[in-house]
């Protein structure tokens, strides 16, 4: 067996680290597992990724501890992660701690305490002629050990490890490297199993009980009458809630013999609850035919990769659903991926109506607590099913059969902010080859990279060119803001005597068009839902002095910043700085400082003067950043709790709401006009999928696009739905 063991540290260092194995941990040193190893002056904790038999490097440092009984990573795992490592030029440790849950990247704490054999003429000594020394040496006197970020808070002394190291030197404290525990562990609860022999003992313990112990005796009688599980398990916490008793009740009758409490693990998974929907669906023709395709690459186990072009509202979803149901058969398992931590709660509930708690979800926004379990549970094979954005490609599911990435479009699979900067759609495909799974990549506007791969056959274009039950796809009309705003000027000016006419100067035209207007009104007459998109939160993207043209910028990223109502502040979209607007122009002095551009939160206090009894939820990064806050809002517009649903593209992406039969884009020249070659692109994507939320029922569905660029050939497309034409024209383009 090799003495020899490389280990991948999640530092920004694009090398492995050997260290010797010490016979003691000679079985447990496997490829996988995590291990405690010196590094510098601290010990960190890295992944075992080799064994090599030899190495020419001298003044190797053994490994300290083993942490894992079993191995944390699978070798398919593994070679995914040295493969995004190679591909997108970024520190296998760094990927890894991306794949892995909390716990990876633990480095250790230095704890001081004064030496037991000091007498304290040294210490008195040591302080004398520095407050910095004393100041540390009285801590440690009355409160005894400390670690150093501690010492360093409560002395305030700058620099404390070099004093520190100075104190360790001349023999007065000594230091010690501590490698805290792992801050997540299974959560565990008291249950109580109620079995034939538990409940004789709770009927004797019932006929002894004096009669004054009544809460005894309620309590009791619940654990008699209480529905548990059906292995007769009783939640302790349920238990003393049904019967009002307390704790010292409780362990009052545990002493007295009258029945025992066990700990159980329970999960920290957020509840989504189900979808009250019919589970015995027949697929049309459309949707067979991708289902048989799929399964029969699934069941050859050959690793296919498909491109699933539905329309919006075609039944993808169900094909996915069915495809999973036939490899959870085979004894397989399988990942589905969302573009939204927004889509998450509506995906989860679907297929929980269908697989029950075979499926878990993983996602950056959950407690670590929650990813720990999450992982975990599929780590463990309990469930086989794993859902989530795009870190959920890393989940450690064994027997992998099918992996579905649903919108693969969409730009938020891209990771920008932080190392490794992979896109997991590509990922995805890469993993599925090399588990051999097949790979579903699903959308109504296929990004021209998958639409491309699939015309030269390296994937298999599967088509579902109709909505299911053929349903029409929705009626879109453009408006030319640039007309309207003529008109609405002119009307102004008409209205207006003679003498007034001054006031023109301020004139400002409505976010909303005369004919959206008429549409929302029809549609709160009717009490059907409405959706608008504009695709830039705040109230306004830019502040200008009208007088010299200054405008307010970032001072760290020299772009400019959005003026927030609801906190009367500027904020960077990018770096999160935040300021105060000037009252005056800090170049020329002018007070004309103006709010330009239109935000979610602008559209929002338009829509409150214009439609005053109109129940509005506004859906973007300012109103969605607590936890559960996308779920609860997606729930109260489902329910008919709000008329209108405004958001950022959020509300673009695979919602799904029968009531709504009405889509509005404020601007759609947002995206359209930024400076990126797949603007027009995104920009037709945006628009398709948005559209595609009006009339997925029986309700015809209508959508108004409001813009300046009436004539671009992105809006000619959308309006005929034609994915094709426009996909022939943006490569031309190109």
């Amino acid at each position: 067996m090799s003495r020899y063991a490389d280990i991948a540290l999640p530092v920004n260092l694009e090398r492995e680290f050997t260290y010797i194995v010490p016979p003691e941990l000679e079985s447990s040193a496997l490829v996988g597992v995590r291990a405690v190893v010196p590094f510098g002056r601290k010990y960190a904790t890295g992944l075992i990724v080799g064994r090599p038999e030899s190495t020419t490097i001298t003044g190797l440092k053994p490994i300290r501890d083993i942490i894992d009984p079993a191995p944390m990573m699978s070798d398919e795992l593994l070679r995914l992660c040295r493969w995004i490592a190679g591909y997108y030029f970024s520190p296998l440790g760094e990927v890894l701690k991306a794949a892995m849950p909390q716990g990876f990247s633990a480095s250790s704490k230095r704890l001081l305490r004064i030496r037991g054999d000091v007498p304290e003429s040294a210490l008195d000594a040591a302080a004398a002629g520095s407050p910095g020394r004393a100041s540390i040496i009285g801590l440690l006197r009355s409160g005894g050990e400390k670690f150093a970020a501690e010492i360093e808070r409560r002395t305030g002394v700058k620099n404390v490890n070099g004093v520190l190291n100075d104190l360790v030197r001349a023999g007065v404290i000594e230091s010690e490297e501590i490698l805290p525990h792992p801050s997540v562990r299974p959560k565990t609860a008291e249950i109580v199993v109620v079995d034939d022999t538990t409940r004789e003992s709770i009927r004797m313990t019932l006929a002894s009980l004096p009669p004054r112990k009544k809460k005894a005796r309620q309590l009791l009688e619940s654990l008699l009458t209480m529905h548990g599980s059906p292995t007769g398990e009783i939640g302790v916490r349920d238990l003393l809630a049904s019967s009002g008793a307390s704790t010292a009740v409780l362990r009052e009758l545990i002493a007295a013999g009258a029945f025992t409490t066990i700990s159980h693990e329970v999960s920290r998974q957020q509840e989504f609850g189900t979808e009250q929907q019919t589970l015995d669906i027949i697929l049309n023709k459309d949707q067979q035919k991708a289902l048989t395709s799929i399964a029969a690459s699934v069941s050859a186990g050959g690793g296919g990769k498909f491109l699933l072009h539905g329309v919006t509202g075609s039944g993808k979803t169900q094909v996915y659903i069915e495809a999973i149901r036939r490899c959870l058969a085979m004894g397989k398992t399988a990942i589905v991926l969302v573009p939204e931590i927004a889509l998450t709660p509506q995906m989860v509930r679907r297929f929980k109506s269908h697989f029950g708690d075979a499926v878990v979800v993983i996602h950056s926004r959950m407690s670590a607590g929650e990813r720990h379990d999450a992982w975990r549970m599929a780590h463990s094979g309990r469930c086989r099913i794993v859902i989530g954005p795009r870190s959920a490609i890393f989940a450690p599911l064994n027997g992998l059969g099918l992996i579905v990435v649903d919108e693969e479009h969409e730009a938020s699979y891209k990771q920008f902010d932080s190392s490794p900067r992979y896109h997991a759609r590509d990922v995805a495909v890469v993993r599925g080859g090399n588990a051999g799974a097949v790979v579903v990549l699903g959308s109504a506007t296929p990004s021209a990279e998958s639409y491309h791969n699939a015309a030269t056959g390296k994937y298999t274009l599967i088509g579902m060119p109709d909505r299911i039950d053929n349903v029409p796809m929705p009626v879109i009309t453009i408006v030319d803001m640039t007309l309207e705003r003529k008109r609405a000027y002119a009307a102004l000016r008409e209205s207006l005597p003679e003498a007034s006419r001054g006031k023109l100067k301020d004139f400002a035209a409505s976010s909303v068009s005369a004919l959206l207007h008429r549409k929302i009104e029809d549609r709160l007459a009717r009490r059907e839902g409405i959706i608008l998109l504009q695709n830039r939160r705040g109230f306004a993207p830019f502040v200008e002095c009208a007088e010299c043209g200054y405008v307010e910028m970032c001072d760290n990223c020299n772009v400019t910043l959005t003026y927030h109502l609801a906190k009367k502040h500027l904020r960077c979209h990018y770096c999160g700085l935040t300021r105060r607007p000037h009252i005056l122009c800090p170049t020329c002095g002018g007070t004309d400082i103006a709010l330009r551009g239109i935000g979610t939160q602008k559209v929002e206090k338009e829509l409150a003067e214009l439609f005053p009894e109109a129940k509005v939820l506004r859906m973007d990064l300012d109103t969605t950043s607590r936890k559960g806050s996308h779920d609860k809002i997606l729930r109260k517009f489902g329910e008919g709790g709000a008329d209108i649903l405004l958001g950022t593209q959020m509300v673009a992406k695979g919602l799904d709401f029968a009531r709504v039969t009405l889509v509005g884009v404020i601007s759609a020249d947002t995206q359209m006009l930024l400076p990126d070659f797949r603007a027009s692109e995104r920009t037709f994507q945006l628009l398709t999928q948005v559209a595609g939320r009006a009339g997925r029922s029986t309700l015809e569905g209508e959508v108004v696009i409001q813009t300046h660029q009436a004539a671009h050939y992105t809006l000619v497309h959308v309006i005929d739905h034609d994915f094709r034409a426009f996909y022939d024209e943006e490569l031309q383009s190109r």
